[in-house]
């Protein structure tokens, strides 16, 4: 990458691709690491109970268990992650659990689900001094409201809040994809639930800043709720090199002569 390029904040969403295995978790840092991410996230809940009734999703009620992991992992993965030069993240879903990460991410991430519940945004985690990410999968033409109520309600002293285009299908279709909105409704990057290599790069080129995509372990089972919408460490390292690639193919939009092209200079017809 030149000096010149700016470089995509990628987050390898791990989810809960650990399977409940702390030592699983720990391996997702290292991957996500190693594929030249700049954050890992998992996703946490206190009480998977609460969550299946807030969602009415009683049916994703054993997928939620799994998330709901000892509260010391947070420090441990904290730890992992700043010793793998990484940073952090944690999704939550219920007010009481936004005390329990805060101490431990530098940024918050809100899902497409709660985005609309503008308290949890704009007062429970605006009460923190951190930038807040946010998925804006299910909204249609009245995006442009809800920055607006989450800006209107927004609780000092929060630091930002960007926005995230995502289409919540699991896996995402790529012809429902619709990148342009990111570009449109001048979004800031993109969750993304498809399997495609390309999608991360191309969102770059459509102006996308932040690139969120899932990944797994080799031998995450089979049968976990997010094994479908998730990269094997093999998949996702060319990913994100996509992305890279597109980061130096993007450069600066300065429009100069570049230094392949001075041998050619000599060539050019100049206004007589």
């Amino acid at each position: 990458m030149t000096a010149s390029s700016l470089r995509t904040f990628v987050i390898a969403e791990a989810a809960g691709c650990h399977d409940g295995d702390f030592r699983k978790a720990l391996r997702l840092v290292d991957v996500a690491a190693d594929v030249d991410a700049d954050a890992v996230k998992f996703q946490w809940v206190s009480s998977p109970e609460r969550l299946a009734a807030r969602r009415r999703a009683s049916e994703y009620l054993a997928a939620y268990h799994i998330l709901a992991f000892s509260p010391s992992w947070h420090e441990d993965l904290a730890w992992r992650c700043a010793a793998a030069g990484i940073e952090y993240m944690c999704t939550v879903y219920l007010q009481e659990d936004i005390a329990v990460i805060a101490p431990h991410v530098q940024r918050f991430k809100v899902s497409s689900f709660e985005a609309e519940d503008v308290d949890f945004v704009a007062t429970h985690f605006a009460y923190w001094p951190k930038p807040i990410l946010v998925s804006t999968g299910m909204q249609g033409e009245t995006l442009g409201r809800l920055f607006g109520r989450v800006a209107a309600r927004q609780r000092a002293p929060v630091a930002d809040v960007r926005y995230l285009h995502c289409v919540s299908a699991y896996p995402a279709p790529l012809e429902e994809l619709c990148l342009a909105v990111i570009r449109r409704h001048g979004l800031h990057g993109l969750s993304d639930h498809t399997r495609h290599p390309w999608t991360g790069a191309l969102a770059v080129a459509a102006g996308a800043e932040i690139i969120e995509f899932h990944v797994r372990l080799d031998d995450t089972l089979p049968t976990n709720a997010d094994y479908q919408v998730s990269r094997s460490p093999a998949e996702a390292r060319e990913y994100v090199a996509n992305v890279r690639l597109a980061e130096r193919m993007l450069g600066d939009g300065v429009k100069r002569v570049m230094p392949c092209e001075e041998p050619m200079l000599r060539y050019r017809v100049t206004p007589s």
